[in-house]
């Protein structure tokens, strides 16, 4: 067959030549591995989540440290007046679990999949995702029937029990007190969810959206704002436009602390039973959290990395060493210590071709030059040797390379340019 037929019409397709070989195949050729147990596929899919899922807060009580703005949204649920919310602040310090958190103390969990729409505005932030997909979950009607409210759960729930109680009376009046006594447990457990009369939306990574969605946005925000509420999740406020971060209630988080982060880690440590060398546990911890720099989920996941990695495969089992502390770094891709004090001293001798070759195995190790500039910083700003003006134009050189490394500068031209500058600035000394 050189052509194909479609609905429309006919599509010339190029002649093929096929070779048909017929030739008997054996089940013997395809070996079967049967698993007749539930047990080992239960056991990985649990060990294959990410602890950061593993262990997000499930409700407001469990999110550390945000306390002003827990206490706000406890006192929005318990008076059933939930404006629209704008969160914003550095990643990992728990926006995205307070949305999820808050809509689980809101709706009855039967509920959460039709009266929560979760968008990851990173993946779907155009304009055409604002008009039809946002657009029309915010103007469905909240449904009377069912359990789509506290109160409709509560008259599904009577007249079950009312033809319950129809069918018992024709048998025995006398249990009638028993019936009712069912139906207001019953009634009473619905009520623990306010389940109130609107649907949420969270849009997640909101600063990533176009500013002509985030105006289409504005207009929807309006008109269904008596069915819908929106929560909108961004890094940087900055980068909402005006008109869209007016209309919502601005809450601001803040970097975790080292304490609070402490106890959270140590808990899933123990839990997750890492090992640690004798009395080196609390070391171990404190560099997770140097290097997290108050980034919940960035801790979590180094944790785990971490972890993973400590084990050996034998026959049969998986065996646990303990977790260093000078593997935290490594694992991670920071710089260690010893190659930025190597990197000052070259920087000081001011000869440039060792310092370009430094520069050039740096990166062809593989290191991040935005690691290597902050680490490079952390290490100049504390030099007495080295005066204020010096210090504040290596500053403004770091700056100015990070803004072009986000922008998509080389690598290497920028890290050049820096120790260029730092070269002669250091010829500047006290």
């Amino acid at each position: 067959m050189s052509t194909l037929l479609s609905g429309r019409g006919r599509c010339l397709v190029p002649p093929v030549n096929v070779l048909v070989v017929q030739t008997p195949i054996s089940l013997h050729h395809f070996p079967l591995t049967i698993c007749t147990s539930r047990e080992p596929i239960a056991t990985m899919a649990i060990s294959a989540t990410p602890w950061v899922e593993r262990y997000r807060p499930k409700d407001l009580t469990d999110v550390s440290h945000q306390t002003e703005v827990i206490s706000t949204l406890k006192n929005a649920v318990e008076t059933n007046r939930l404006p629209h919310l704008l969160f914003y602040g550095p990643p990992g310090t728990g926006k995205t679990s307070v949305a999820l958190a808050l809509a689980r103390e809101l709706f009855d969990p039967t509920q959460i999949k039709r009266r929560v729409l979760e968008l990851n505005a990173s993946d779907e932030r155009g304009i055409s995702v604002v008009r039809d997909k946002i657009k029309h979950f915010a103007s469905l009607a909240i449904g009377t029937s069912g359990s789509s409210s506290g109160s409709a759960g509560i008259e599904k729930s009577k007249s079950y029990f009312t033809k319950k109680k129809a069918a018992a009376a024709a048998e025995n009046d006398s249990n009638d007190n028993d019936k009712m006594d069912i139906d207001n447990n019953n009634a009473t457990a619905t009520k623990k969810y306010p389940n109130p009369p609107f649907k949420i939306i969270i849009l997640d990574e909101a600063d990533t959206v176009t500013r002509d969605a985030q105006a289409a946005l504005r207009r929807v925000i309006e008109a269904y704002s008596k069915v819908t509420r929106f929560i909108l999740i961004c890094n940087y406020v900055t980068r909402i436009i005006e008109p869209l971060a007016s209309r919502c209630a601005k809450f601001r988080f803040q970097p975790l602390p080292v304490e609070s982060m402490k106890q959270r880690i140590l808990y899933i440590a123990h839990k997750e039973k890492c090992r640690f060398e004798e009395g080196q546990e609390e070391d171990v911890i404190e560099e997770i959290l140097t290097l997290s720099q108050g980034d919940m989920r960035r801790a979590v996941t180094t944790l785990q990395s971490a972890h993973s990695l400590s084990g050996i495969v034998t026959d049969d089992e998986v065996k646990r060493e303990a977790i260093k502390k000078e593997s935290i770094a490594e694992m991670a891709g920071l710089p260690p210590h010893e190659l930025i004090d190597s990197l000052i001293v070259t920087l000081q001798t001011k000869a440039f071709d060792e310092m370009k070759t430094q520069v050039t195995d740096i990166v062809l190790e593989g290191y991040a030059v935005e690691h290597v500039l902050s680490a490079l910083m952390a290490k100049i700003i504390v030099m007495d040797d080295v005066t204020e003006e010096a210090k504040a134009k290596i500053a403004i050189q770091i700056a100015e390379s990070d803004k072009n490394l986000i922008d998509g500068s080389d690598e290497l031209l920028q890290l050049l340019m820096v120790c260029s500058r730092c070269l002669e600035c250091l010829k500047k000394r006290r």
